[in-house]
């Protein structure tokens, strides 16, 4: 997803937008209990922690396609 798709869900969502570089887009939501659940163009993912997520350990996911 582009920027302004980005924004706009996230602020949907009550997220923030993040560019993980090249011109790509995601879509972060941090849960009360610590998981995030970060959305692409492709799938929805939640990780049990910011750690899990810098290593890409998606403990539950949907792919999108």
């Amino acid at each position: 997803m582009d920027a302004d798709q980005a924004e706009a869900l996230a602020e949907a969502l009550g997220g923030s937008a993040w560019n993980s570089g090249g011109g790509i887009y995601l879509v972060r939501i941090e849960r009360a209990d610590g998981h995030l659940v970060v959305i692409s163009d492709e799938a929805v993912c939640e990780y049990s922690d910011e750690e899990a997520f810098g290593s890409g350990h998606c403990i539950s996911g949907i792919l999108l396609q």
